[in-house]
């Protein structure tokens, strides 16, 4: 499940304060110690690590990397189809390093001047760190068929493989340029940590994915399914997810013991292991709450959860400390065959990286281990493929159906076929599966969970047995390799229209005469959307629409759109409202299901929204106008701001992925909420104002 809407800003300062107090939260300079994660996992090592002619060389499971000692170079993919992936240049080395340890864990060497540490892990994460400022350039050796990146990291990704940075300074974001040749050019202050790892970093189980069938169970009724309902999964898979974490657990955010005893937990593992399954349970890293600043949240039942909602959780891994040695019990008391994690640290890699290998060590190298992880690292499309490699099973998609209709949403970021080559499922829990689901699913060699309702539903297990398992068969590696090299066929051509894109949306827009332009009074006569709880909150304002309302309610007016758009704009003042999700914005929605809003929030903060990936970006002043404005191209796009009479700022970077290529439907200007919708939050706040002039929409 999805962790809730609430305030970032709140949440980080609880954060800050927890981390002050414990300071347990993985970081980027503490997994460079030797003595961390010192033995290889997952059957990645290190097999090779020497100085050579004054050249460093290190061979991994996944990745080839040399480096003379005049700090040029190369990292090499060995994976699946061996190239070159990357390049890097390190400006000022000048002499061979020391080459300190040397294993099948890691390996760990040190340059005099400038100060720069190495570690290279067995499953090709290269790791350096600036002991002093140092400048480091990466250039890309491979076309880009996706890309996505989060703060200071970046993926760059074709059909066979690629590379992703990973970098502890933020700071460094606005300096990352996928498309072209150098993607990255970053002076890295001291004791900043960039990462590189190289993908895949191991070869795809392509048994395993063929044989392993799991049958997923969720209910808000019982968490320990009858004997003779486990007895007839077995017909269906060889696993078995027990997930309902309210009816699972007594307290799941706090523990987790048996709701009904360990006696009753233990006939559902002794019937499942007599029917010849495996099974793995419920627990999440980012929901646990034992013994911190938000342990007064925890919920233990279903009462007023349309209200309240799940609880927020914590994202960086200050918790992390406290989730283990719970789920080392339950592993140690309670026997199941493996954990399914309900969220991870989406903010932070060294985080998702450290809780990866420590949750390995506690499954086990047999036991099973999956992933919840829609959120992955940060809102949009952005993964940890050296994370990811440690887990059995990566579950993504859940409430994005909208994106199933872009191509690189199912390819590169729902199956994980050359990137972390974990088995990536989509989380199929809303619409049922369709013929045609199933086919876009296998095509990208990604999975499907069969979910316990729809044993009951002959029509949908059709679909389940003869349009998907049906096909799971040797066979299937033939069709997907085939799939791959027609993509990769085209990426070199997509590459280049796609830096083209980059390079035409750096220029002012050419946009013409908008197909809509409206003020205040025009604004006014379009459909309203009114919250319950917010009376009469429309007006007009010296030619602006000026809105009246609770802080985290909808409030806003809808024109119908016809065609296809590209691009919109609007002047936004926050005033007094106290809205951030719910800020004043401007909404358009397309016939095909995407979103994009973009608008303003009671932080100081812009917010965009698209088709569920949200960000956050910039400064503005609530008692100022603001201008934004989002334009894009067939497969990108940018969103920008400005103050009244300032610069146009790029604030955000998007791939869209060709979803915002077809007809719109409607546009939308006032407090509209982060997924264009007309919900509220179950807090709504206090009364504020707000006002929007001069939309356009071109």
């Amino acid at each position: 499940m999805r962790a809730p809407q609430i305030s970032l800003v709140l949440l980080a300062l609880v954060s800050a304060f927890f981390l002050d107090a414990r300071a347990e939260a993985p970081t980027f300079q503490g997994l460079m110690d030797p003595a961390v994660f010192p033995a290889p996992q997952g059957g990645m090592t290190v097999e090779r690590a020497e100085v050579s002619g004054g050249a460093l060389e290190v061979v991994t499971t996944g990745a080839e990397f040399r480096m003379d000692a005049s700090g040029e170079g190369v990292f090499r993919q060995r994976v699946g189809t061996p190239r070159a992936v990357a390049r890097i240049r390190v400006t000022g080395l000048s002499d061979p390093p020391t080459l300190t340890h040397s294993g099948p864990g890691f390996a760990f060497c040190s340059y005099a001047s400038p100060k720069l540490d190495l570690r290279v892990n067995g499953d090709s994460l290269f790791m350096f760190h600036a002991r002093e400022s140092v400048t480091v350039e990466i250039t890309r050796s491979i076309e880009v068929g996706f890309t996505a990146s989060h703060k200071g990291s970046l993926l760059v990704l074709d059909e066979y493989g690629g590379f992703g940075l990973f970098c502890s300074d933020d700071a460094l974001a606005g300096a990352l340029e996928p498309y072209e040749p150098v993607v990255a050019r970053h002076t890295l202050p001291a004791d900043a940590v960039l990462w590189v790892g190289v993908c895949p970093p191991k070869p795809f189980d392509w048994d395993r994915s063929l044989k392993n069938h799991v049958v997923w169970h969720w209910s808000m009724d019982t968490g320990y399914p009858a004997d003779a309902d486990l007895a007839a999964w077995a017909a269906e898979g060889n696993i078995v997810l027990l997930q309902s974490e309210v009816m699972l657990w007594k307290d799941w955010n706090l523990a987790f013991e048996p709701r009904h005893g360990p006696e009753e937990f233990a006939r559902v593992r002794e019937t499942i292991h007599r029917n010849g399954m495996r099974f793995i349970v419920y627990t999440s890293p980012y929901y646990f709450l034992k013994r911190t600043p938000l342990e007064h949240l925890a919920m233990n039942s279903f009462e007023n959860f349309s209200v309240t909602g799940f609880p927020p959780g914590w994202p960086h891994g200050d918790n992390m400390d406290l989730f283990l040695p719970e789920i080392e019990k339950v592993m140690r008391e309670h026997r199941p065959d493996g954990l399914y994690f309900d969220g991870q640290y989406a903010e932070s890699a060294p985080a998702l990286y450290a809780l990866a290998r420590k949750s390995r060590e506690i499954v086990g190298e047999d036991g099973i281990l999956e992933w919840h992880s829609t959120g992955a690292f940060g809102p949009g499309m952005c993964f940890v493929p050296q994370a990811d490699a440690y887990v059995d099973f990566i579950l993504r998609g859940e409430g994005r159906d909208s994106a199933y209709g872009n191509p690189d949403y199912l390819r590169y970021f729902v199956s994980c076929h050359n990137t972390s080559n974990s088995i990536g499922v989509l989380c199929n829990n809303g619409p049922r599966p369709t013929a045609d689901l199933a086919d876009r699913v296998l095509a990208v060699n990604a999975r499907m969970h069969t979910i316990a309702s729809w044993l009951s539903d002959p029509a949908t297990m059709k679909v389940v047995r003869e349009d998907y398992q049906a096909r799971l068969t040797p066979a299937l590696r033939g069709e997907v390799e085939r799939g791959c090299a027609e993509r990769q066929a085209r990426i070199a051509e997509t590459t280049r229209l796609r830096l083209d894109e980059q390079r035409a949306l750096k220029a002012p827009p050419g946009w013409g005469t908008p197909v809509l332009e409206a003020a205040g009074e025009t604004m006014a006569a379009w459909t309203p959307s009114i919250s319950a709880q917010n009376a009469a909150p429309f007006a007009v304002e010296e030619g602006a629409l000026r809105v009246t309302a609770r802080a985290n309610t909808h409030a806003f007016f809808t024109a119908p759109l016809g065609g296809a758009v590209r691009g919109f704009g609007a002047r936004l003042r926050q005033g007094t409202d106290g809205g951030q999700s719910w800020g004043p914005a401007v909404c358009v929605r397309w016939k095909n299901g995407s979103v994009l809003r973009v608008g303003l929030r009671s932080d100081g903060l812009l917010q965009a929204d698209l088709n569920g990936d949200q960000r956050l970006f910039g400064k503005h002043d609530a008692a100022a106008w603001t201008e934004v404005r989002a334009r894009w191209l067939a497969r990108s796009g940018v969103v920008e701001a400005r103050g009244d009479g300032g610069e146009w700022q790029v604030v955000w970077k998007f791939e869209h992925g060709g979803t915002l290529s077809g007809p719109a439907e409607s546009v939308s200007a006032g407090k509209v909420p982060y997924n264009g919708g007309t919900t509220d939050h179950s807090e709504p706040g206090p009364e504020g104002v707000c006002l929007i002039r001069q939309l356009a929409v071109w």
